[in-house]
């Protein structure tokens, strides 16, 4: 049990309204970070997938792809661990590097938006 504005709420409860919220939102996780919705669902538990985005992340030629990658994967290590740099200084020095190399200023959702699209892409030619 944890206290909350409306008093005590069991776990599962709150689970499953963060999970409501989720829903409610009909996006999927990759397309969340770097919104308003995003900022309104951050919590730690597992969210299920969702259908596909409303949205397309946009298009980069490749070499600005290929830095990309690079940059992501020196800042986590790979590009398959992505996941770990959403809202932190790595991905704020990832932004900043490629704005700066390559004079295009996306934002941070666009940005994300890339990043997860290329790891899906990459990972689909490693199977």
């Amino acid at each position: 049990m944890s206290d909350s504005l409306f008093g005590e709420v069991s776990r599962d409860a709150q689970d499953q309204t963060i999970v409501d919220a989720y829903e409610a939102v009909g996006t999927t996780l990759d397309a969340l970070p770097y919104t308003d919705a995003f900022e309104k669902l951050m919590a730690r538990v597992k969210l299920p997938r969702m259908g596909r985005s409303g949205s397309s992340p946009p298009v980069l030629d490749y070499e600005h792809e290929q830095l990309l990658i690079g940059l992501v994967a020196g800042e986590a290590g790979s590009l398959g661990q992505r996941d770990q740099l959403p809202y932190t200084e790595g991905f704020d020095r990832v932004a900043g590097t490629f704005a700066r190399q390559t004079g295009l200023n996306l934002s941070r959702h666009d940005l994300w938006r890339v990043i997860a699209k290329l790891a899906k892409y990459m990972k689909l030619l490693s199977v």
